[in-house]
C-alpha cells in the first residue's frame, strides 16, 4: 500500500513544538491603513460625546436606613419600658399618664436602635 501524502491547506501550516503541534496562518493579515490626524480627532472627538452623554453609574449603598418612628419595634419592649417610665414618674411625683409614658418609650428605644447603627457603621 502506498504511503499517503498529507495535503496541508494553504491557510494554515502546522508546525511542531515540543510534544504539542501549533497552528499559525499561512499568510500574515494585512495592518489597516494609517489614518490622517484629521480622520483620527474627528474619531476621538466621537468616542468623548459618547463616553460624556452616558449616565455615569452611581454605586449603590448597602447602608441600611436609619432608625425611625416607622421602624419596627416590638410591642412587648415599649411596653416593658413604658411600665418602668410610669412607675419613676409616679415615684417622682411628675405629671403625665400612660400615653405620654408610651410615646417617651417609643422615642426613647428608637434613640437607642438609632446608636447602635451608628456604633455598627
Amino acid at each position: 500500500m502506498p504511503a499517503k501524502k498529507t495535503n496541508q491547506s494553504t491557510a494554515t501550516k502546522v508546525k511542531a513544538t515540543s510534544s504539542k503541534a501549533v497552528k499559525t496562518p499561512a499568510k500574515k493579515i494585512a495592518k489597516p491603513a494609517k489614518q490622517d490626524t484629521a480622520t483620527s480627532m474627528t474619531a476621538l472627538e466621537k468616542k468623548v460625546k459618547k463616553a460624556a452623554s452616558k449616565p455615569t453609574a452611581t454605586p449603590k449603598t448597602t447602608t441600611p436606613p436609619p432608625a425611625s418612628s416607622d421602624q419596627h419595634i416590638p410591642r412587648e419592649d415599649i411596653q416593658l419600658r413604658a411600665y418602668f417610665i410610669s412607675e419613676r414618674r409616679q415615684t417622682m411625683g411628675w405629671p403625665g399618664n400612660s400615653s405620654t409614658d408610651w410615646i417617651e418609650a417609643e422615642s426613647q428605644l428608637v434613640a437607642e436602635a438609632k446608636r447602635r447603627l451608628k456604633k455598627i457603621l
